[in-house]
């Protein structure tokens, strides 16, 4: 302990400079490619989410906050002190808001996580709740931050909170309340002709079910259960789809060109490659048949 150690940047370098260190291939982020979207036109037609920029209160502890708004109304509905990216503290977030403020018919987000993977098919057990529910899934393009640009402004408008930290997480998240109330209820919003978010918000009329629905798939689909590991059984053999839809029921339906379009509920996964085994996203798949079809 009584050494001063290099730092951990130039220790990289001293690796790398003796070929010590193997590039890392980054995995492509994967957008929907289902914009442009139409304007909200009331609110909850569309809430927006995403994790603003992580920094540490004053104990050191990590604070990576979750924000969730209404595209429509601007109206705040989470500024939550949450200590990590993952699904495990993100869902019990939106749970509370689904039951306190109802669903939203479409959510838009980043391609990030706990929104969405580098897989085939994007999918995260987030993302999967929100299939569930019935929530249209709206991702903005890689690298395009513009187009959930309410949102980003609204990072900006709190970046203060960052700058200058609280003591400790349940000071920050009591920091946080205090914000978002204000923001609701007290600052007037040019884009509401100088009216409070609270003023334009009202709750959804879709309830939080107790249970969400079965998928109504259609009866010429082939119908197949994901596998613990992320596999469905096809053709004798096994393609993989994605472990966040482990013990879920996809579709499989045939198209006029002879390819299988497999979907989760209305949520497009990608194109069968029945040559290979492999599910390939749809912009990838080839413009003759597939042949194949698919075993009962």
């Amino acid at each position: 302990p009584e050494l001063v150690w290099p730092s951990a940047s130039t220790v990289g370098a001293i690796l790398a400079r003796h070929g010590l260190v193997g590039a890392r291939k980054r995995p492509r982020l994967r957008a929907c490619g289902n914009g442009p979207w139409p304007e909200p036109q009331g609110p909850n037609a569309v809430w927006t989410g995403d994790h603003k920029g992580w920094f540490r209160t004053a104990d050191g502890w990590r604070c990576d906050p979750l924000t969730v708004m209404d595209a429509s109304s601007r109206y705040l509905l989470a500024l939550e002190a949450t200590g990590s990216t993952a699904d495990a503290e993100a869902w019990p977030v939106f749970e509370r808001l689904f039951e306190e403020h109802g669903l939203p018919d479409r959510f838009r987000s980043d391609n990030g996580s706990p929104f969405a993977s580098a897989g085939v098919t994007g999918l995260t057990p987030l993302a999967v709740r929100f299939i569930k529910l019935g929530i249209t899934l709206e991702r903005i393009a890689p690298g395009k931050p513009q187009q959930n640009g309410r949102h980003e402004r609204f990072h900006l408008t709190m970046l203060p909170l960052a700058k200058d930290p609280e003591a400790d997480r349940t000071a920050q998240g009591q920091a946080f309340e205090a914000f978002r109330r204000s923001y609701n209820e007290e600052r007037p919003h040019e884009a509401l002709a100088m009216d409070t978010p609270a003023q334009h918000y009202r709750p959804s009329q879709r309830a939080m079910p107790r249970t969400p629905p079965e998928p109504d798939y259609p009866q010429e689909a082939a119908v197949r259960w994901v596998r613990h590991n992320g596999e469905i059984r096809w053709n004798g053999g096994f393609v993989y789809v994605s472990q966040s839809l482990a013990g879920e029921a996809v579709a499989a339906t045939e198209a006029e060109d002879g390819q299988w379009a497999l979907t989760f509920h209305d949520y497009p996964l990608g194109i069968i490659d029945t040559r290979r085994m492999k599910l390939i996203r749809r912009s990838a798949a080839p413009t003759k048949p597939l042949g194949a079809a698919a075993d009962a």
